[in-house]
């Protein structure tokens, strides 16, 4: 069952190194139990995860329990993926304080198109099962998902701290967000989970999956939860909503970019969580920061480059650790890449044309109110000079070609007319 790779290391090896970085494990002797049950009987363990597709890019918070699994995938454990193409329509209400709204079927499909190729940077997706739990749930009859519903009672329900919270505080509580940890579980009694992994935030819904197993008659999954990655904000949950998140499918020179601007205070934890640093390197560079003989700066260059080089390889990372020394560190004019690109291209009329319209249509994944603060902090530059009026117009500065530079990373050579 196990890989060539791996097949001469002792059984506690095995299992010291599968509970590296998880946080709980229920029942706490359970990994050893289903280990131990699988090497004697030969059979792989179904180690499960489920995403739902609300957003269509996946990021490193992600890829703490992507890791997880490909050890158990090296370890000859076949690994089950959930894309909650039917739970997503739902919203999953975790460590939410209102209803999230769901997505229609048109966004969800979209999201989930783009989950599997990314999925494919970290794990063998040829030797997975990848299910979409639309394919049983669409087939439910009422008598059905009451049998399911049957299972679980309130008060069981009721004991998450987020819907306690709520109801304590009288914050609605709609009964379909009720139901989606039941949902969730019933994904683990159609695939057979051995066990289930998330985040730690996932621990009641994963709980749930146990309890429904049981319900039914069948072995229960254990539970096995690794830590909360924090976004580049260095304090909250990394997510998308919070615009702190760094994705997997974003281009080269933004995740290296993104990763020097983590806080120092995160250093450990990316080294630890996302990276592929052996401990003994760990705890040198560590040491080394703490007793004041190396920059904290040169340590992240080294995260930055090792995240890079997992998801596009020694190439790329090569070259956005070039690219970040040009546009950031070097603070050389002559070094600096400005890109090329004409107000024409970008559908802009240069008469009666302000700063944060420009910067509107060049950052469209920012809010205007993001890129307002931006420049009334002076990040942003035209020709050298900050300028911190948002609604400047720009012909008030220059009525020719200008160099625009717009936070830390962004370079641009606008071209007012065609030439």
């Amino acid at each position: 069952m196990n890989s060539n790779e791996h097949s001469i290391e002792s059984f506690d090896v095995k299992v010291e190194k599968l509970k590296k970085n998880l946080e709980i494990i229920i029942p706490s002797n359970g990994l050893e139990e289903k280990l131990k049950w699988s090497s004697q009987s030969n059979v792989p363990l179904r180690v499960k995860l489920g995403f739902d597709p609300t957003a269509p890019d996946l990021h490193l918070g992600h890829v703490v329990v992507l890791k997880k699994l490909k050890e158990f995938q090296n370890y000859g454990h076949k690994i089950i993926i959930i894309i909650g193409d039917f739970t997503a329509g739902i919203g999953d209400p975790t460590g939410r304080n209102k209803t999230r709204p769901p997505l229609t079927k048109e966004q969800i499909a979209i999201n989930a198109e783009t989950y599997l190729g990314q999925l494919s940077k970290i794990i063998d997706l040829s030797k997975a099962e990848v299910h979409f739990n639309s394919k049983w749930f669409n087939k439910l009859q009422m008598t059905d998902l009451v049998g399911i519903l049957s299972k679980v009672t309130l008060s069981q329900i009721l004991q998450r701290d987020d819907f306690n919270n709520r109801y304590k505080s009288n914050i609605p509580i709609y009964f379909h967000e009720l139901i989606y940890p039941i949902i969730q579980g019933y994904d683990s009694l159609m695939v057979e989970a051995d066990i289930e992994i998330g985040g730690t935030d996932q621990l009641f819904n994963c709980l749930v999956g146990r309890d429904i197993q049981n319900a039914f008659g069948k072995r229960p999954q254990i539970v096995i939860c690794v830590p909360i990655l924090r976004g580049t904000d260095g304090h909250q949950k990394m997510g998308k909503s919070l615009n702190n998140y760094i994705g997997i499918a974003e281009e080269p020179n933004n995740i290296y970019g993104k990763v020097m601007s983590i806080p120092d205070n995160l250093i450990e934890e990316y080294a630890r969580l996302v990276c592929d640093f052996h401990e003994d390197l760990l705890q040198t560079r560590l040491k080394e920061i703490s007793d004041g003989f190396v920059n904290p700066m040169n340590v992240k260059k080294e995260l930055a480059y090792d995240i890079v080089k997992q998801f596009y390889g020694v190439e790329l990372a090569e070259s956005s650790a070039e690219y970040f020394y040009k546009q950031v560190q070097s603070r050389n004019d002559n070094l600096i890449e400005f890109e090329s690109i004409s107000l024409k291209e970008l559908g802009l009329d240069f008469h009666g044309l302000t700063l944060i319209s420009l910067c509107s249509v060049l950052q469209k994944n920012k809010s205007k109110s993001e890129l307002r603060r931006l420049i009334q902090g002076g990040g942003v530059t035209i020709n050298s000079d900050k300028v911190i009026d948002f609604n400047l117009l720009i012909e008030s500065l220059t009525k020719n070609d200008f160099k625009l530079s717009l936070g830390k990373r962004l370079y641009y050579q606008i071209i007012v007319k065609n030439h």
